[in-house]
């Protein structure tokens, strides 16, 4: 298999990696972005933006059904989960096209596969659509991103939950949505999930929402979750998961005040983010790892790899789109 040369190699197209190559070929560097799936990162496919659509469509929802309060006479209301799926869809297939004409604009490769270090700055490229090729960076940037992390509790896996990725895919309305994880991720989900029209329960691990807020802003949120009809258990430890989510699932959760059993018709975990590191070779390019997966940099985003970048939250930056974005600034 032959090898080709590359003065800039991108593994990842998300907000730090996508703007770094637009900006590297742009000036006339040659640069390949080899890219799995999600062209232009989780956010304008799986997370910020398609969420923010579809919790938008739950606004709307949520005025109709209040429209009495407003003066304004209504008839029967029913949420359609297809197409609030299909204003979501085309929203993000607007978006890709954005982006490839981004990249058509400043010459930066978009290559679809999926990479794996073979040696130093060495990568074997699986395409998407077939066959191999075996790329050298002289410079490799890391922008690999994260996925949704899936506690170890028993059966919980095994029940098939829902992920932020699959419960925007969704075209039915899930008669009683249990939510695993009180973060921003769960609770906006929660919410909108209420308005459409689902029973909702949150289990949260600790002992108020939102850990990392102040006491005074967890208490008030959940105050309005409550006042929406949305049922919150706090310091909850998931015991076993038995069913199926989609169609019936229990759980047996131990609380301070005892055990007890929450049914429900589906099941979505939101309790935060695990890197993409393995599996790639990182380990045969010389990159180390942080406890959790984490890539470990300097403050200059260097890896323990020669000429070897790490951005995004794979690096252990916040994991929003904008910090990201910062990365590549700096």
């Amino acid at each position: 298999m032959n090898t080709e040369g590359y003065k800039n190699v991108i593994i990842g197209s998300g907000e730090g990696g996508k703007y770094l190559a637009w900006d590297l070929a742009h000036a006339g560097e040659q640069t390949m972005v080899v890219e799995r799936r999600w062209i232009g990162g989780s956010c304008p496919n799986i997370n910020c933006l398609p969420a923010k659509n579809e919790i938008w469509s739950a606004k709307v929802a949520d005025l109709v059904h209040h429209a009495n309060a407003f003066g304004v006479t209504t008839g029967p209301v029913s949420t359609d989960m297809a197409g609030v799926r299909r204003r979501k869809r085309e929203m993000v297939e607007a978006l890709v096209a954005i982006h490839f004409e981004k990249y058509k604009a400043t010459g930066a490769q978009l290559v679809m596969g999926t990479a794996k270090f073979i040696g130093i700055r060495t990568l074997e490229v699986s395409l998407n659509d077939g066959g191999a090729r075996t790329i050298v960076g002289e410079r490799i940037f890391l922008n690999l991103g994260t996925h949704g992390s899936i506690p170890p509790v028993p059966g919980l896996r095994e029940c098939g939950p829902l992920t932020n990725i699959e419960v925007l895919e969704l075209d039915r309305l899930p008669e009683h949505l249990i939510v695993i994880g009180g973060g921003y991720v769960g609770l906006e989900f929660a919410q909108a999930y209420r308005r459409f029209g689902s029973r909702v329960t949150i289990l949260q691990r600790d002992s108020h929402l939102l850990v990392n807020q102040d006491q005074d802003v967890s208490d008030e949120l959940r105050r309005i979750l409550s006042a929406e009809g949305i049922e919150t258990i706090t310091s909850a430890e998931i015991v076993n998961v038995k069913g199926r989510s989609g169609t019936e699932v229990s759980l047996v959760v131990r609380t301070p005040q005892g055990e007890r059993t929450v049914l429900g018709s589906d099941v979505l975990v939101a309790t935060g983010r695990t890197p993409n590191t393995t599996g790639i070779g990182l380990e045969v390019a010389g990159v180390e790892l942080r406890q959790g997966g984490w890539i470990h940099v300097n403050d200059r985003l260097e890896t323990t790899a020669p000429n070897t970048w790490a951005i995004g939250e794979c690096a252990g930056s916040p994991q929003f789109t904008h910090a990201s974005l910062d990365d590549f600034q700096h």
